[in-house]
This record gives C-alpha cells, sequence and structure tokens, in this order.
C-alpha cells in the first residue's frame, strides 16, 4: 500500500516540475524580448538627450513608459497564451472524467505542449488501465458465480438421493433384502459430496495469496517411478493399463513438493479413469533438455472434444458436459496451479485425429550451487 501511494506523488511533483520549467522558458522569453527592446528604446532616447531633441527628464520618462508599458503588454499576451494552453487541455480532463464517471469509455485525443501531453498521456494510461480491471473483476464475478452453480448443481443431486433414500429407509418403506442396497448408494453419494468439498477446499486453498507449500531437491524420475508403480495394481484391477517410457540414465532434479506433485498425477490418472472406458491405455513419458523436464501423459480414450479443450483447466469443466459420469471438474484446475507454483506449465496438447489425449508438464530443473555438489 505504500508503494501504491508514493508513486502518484513522484508522478504529481515531476508534473507540477515540469510545467514551472516551462513557465520559466516564457517569462525568461518575455523579458529577454523586454530587455532588448528597453535597451533599443534607451539608446533612441540617450540620441535624442545627446541631440537635445528632448530634456534628460523627459526622456527617462519616456523611457520608462515606454519600457513599463511594452513589458505589460507582453505580460497580458503570455497570460492569454498560458491561459489558453491550460484551459483546453484542462477542459478535456474535464469532461474525459464526467464521461468516465457515468461508465463511458473514454479516451482523450490532444496534441499540444509536451508538459500537458504528459498529463493527457496519463489520463489514457490510467483509464485504459481502469477498464481492463473493470473488464477483469466482471469477468472474475462471472466465474465466481458459475463455480458457485456449479458447486450447488454438483451436490444438489447426491444429497437428493441420500435425503431420500434416509428417508425412505427411517419410513419402512424399503424392502429387507434391498436394505443394504440403499446403505451402499447412501454411503457412495455421501463420499461423492465428501469428495466435492475436500476438492474445492484444495482449490481455494490455492487460490489463497498467501498459501505457500516447502520445495526441496527431487528426483522426479525416481519419483515418477516410485508413484506409478503404486499406481499399476489399481488401474490393472479397474481394467485399465499402464505403460511408463523412461530412459534408464535419465535423472532430472527439480525444486519440489512431493505431496503436491502426487496429487498432480492422481488428478490426471483420476480425470482418465472417470471418462474413459476399460481398456484404455495410459502412457508416461520423461525426458530433460538443459532447462526444463519434460513430462508427457497420454491415454488413447478417445480424446477431447475442441469446446472443452479450450477450458479443459477452468474450474468444474468436464469432458461429459451431460455430467453422467463422476468428477467435479476441479481435478485438473488444481493440477494446474500446482504446476504453476513449481514454476511450470501444463497444456493440454491437440491431434488431428483426436483418438488420444495428451498433457505436457514442464518444470524447471534444478541448477546445481557449490554447496551441493
Amino acid at each position: 500500500m505504500k508503494n501504491s501511494k508514493a508513486e502518484p506523488k513522484e508522478g504529481k511533483k515531476i508534473v507540477i516540475s515540469t510545467i514551472s520549467s516551462s513557465l520559466m522558458t516564457y517569462i525568461i522569453v518575455m523579458t529577454v524580448i523586454a530587455l532588448i527592446f528597453g535597451f533599443i528604446t534607451y539608446g533612441f532616447t540617450m540620441y535624442q538627450i545627446t541631440e537635445n531633441k528632448v530634456a534628460s527628464e523627459e526622456g527617462v520618462f519616456i523611457f520608462l513608459c515606454f519600457f513599463v508599458g511594452l513589458y505589460l503588454l507582453l505580460m497580458v499576451l503570455f497570460c492569454i497564451l498560458i491561459s489558453n494552453q491550460l484551459t483546453k487541455p484542462l477542459k478535456l480532463l474535464r469532461d474525459a472524467i464526467e464521461n468516465f464517471t457515468t461508465g463511458s469509455s473514454t479516451h482523450i485525443e490532444y496534441d499540444g505542449p509536451k508538459e500537458f501531453k504528459d498529463m493527457v498521456d496519463s489520463f489514457n494510461a490510467l483509464s485504459d488501465r481502469l477498464e481492463k480491471t473493470e473488464i477483469e473483476n466482471k469477468r472474475l464475478a462471472d466465474e465466481k458465480n458459475k463455480m458457485l452453480a456449479d458447486i450447488s448443481h454438483d451436490l444438489k443431486t447426491p444429497i437428493t438421493v441420500i435425503s431420500g433414500y434416509a428417508r425412505a429407509l427411517h419410513d419402512g418403506l424399503i424392502k429387507d433384502d434391498e436394505i443394504q442396497d440403499y446403505l451402499r448408494i447412501i454411503n457412495q453419494k455421501s463420499g461423492s459430496v465428501a469428495d466435492l468439498i475436500n476438492q474445492f477446499y484444495e482449490y481455494s486453498k490455492l487460490e489463497h495469496p498467501e498459501f505457500s507449500f516447502e520445495l526441496k531437491k527431487l528426483n522426479v524420475a525416481e519419483f515418477l517411478r516410485e508413484f506409478l508403480a503404486d499406481k499399476i495394481d489399481e488401474l490393472t484391477v479397474n481394467g485399465f493399463e499402464l505403460e511408463v517410457n523412461f530412459p534408464d540414465n535419465e535423472v532430472g532434479y527439480i525444486m519440489g513438493n512431493e505431496m503436491q506433485l502426487r496429487r498432480v498425477f492422481e488428478n490426471l490418472i483420476s480425470n482418465t479413469v472417470a471418462h474413459t472406458p476399460k481398456g484404455t491405455l495410459l502412457s508416461f513419458d520423461m525426458g530433460c533438455t538443459s532447462e526444463k523436464v519434460l513430462i508427457r501423459y497420454e491415454d488413447n480414450g478417445g480424446g477431447i472434444s475442441d469446446d472443452v479443450a479450450d477450458r479443459i483447466f477452468e474450474p468444474f469443466v468436464v469432458s461429459d458436459p451431460a455430467r453422467n459420469k463422476s468428477g467435479s471438474g476441479l481435478g485438473l484446475s488444481i493440477a494446474k496451479k500446482i504446476v504453476e507454483y513449481h514454476g511450470g506449465s501444463i497444456v493440454l496438447e491437440k491431434y488431428a485425429g483426436k483418438s488420444q489425449t495428451s498433457y505436457l508438464i514442464t518444470l524447471p530443473l534444478y541448477e546445481e550451487i557449490e554447496e551441493d555438489k
């Protein structure tokens, strides 16, 4: 806050100083002109006195009257000039501010002295900045409203089912041989609600400006091998295949948080499992450049449509618009934010055939320092 207040003050001082130097220039020019004419008048007066055409007292009086009159005339012209130069840009600024307060888009076209042109340019820059801020705030407000609507939508269905089934059980409307099925569905739906709330909590936590997590030196290849070794049995049981292509000698160190990175790949795999049929092949590839670690995660589950692909990392966007399949639509948003916290990026790669989905994750390599060697 202190910095934001200090900057306008410095700018104001600069503007005032510039205008003062301009006024001083006009005064100096006016004074030089007056002095030139004064010397000419003085010479002419002394000539008249020397030739005895006028008395000395009368000559001095004529000189002073002419000099003072000329100086006053120049002062009047100077004031008129300055007034005209001040009035036009100030009127433009006043009209622009009035238009701005009514919500109209304002941009001033002005060509004049540099001091005032700088002021007008500063106002235009401020106006453009405020307009962009207003557009961004509206976008964020729309996203917030959409997010709340999506949360309500995703919570409404399972809560309605839980409430209805619980009431039916309480009223004794369920046959004894069906009670376990109803309890299983209630447990499943309550798990979905809990998962959605947890996902939203994680997303909100990542959105907080003060959120941070500890980073340490991490071998990405070793981390991914261990993570995927733990996941292979789970994927196989659920009918999915896993393929890993890591060069044996590939070593990539980054500054990372193992728990957060695990969440990234958990979310990617969970998204695939939720929206692709059994038998889908999941594959991981890793490589390194001189500055980055590149991780490509792919599946051949049919790809993602263009309208969804462009918004895939936005909150509550799912591959199935009808929401017939599980998934909150927050997993990829969380993954993207975690990767960006690590100084990296994650993008959805597009293929003409659209028969597969491919995510490319880029993370900055850890730079060795003397203490590590």
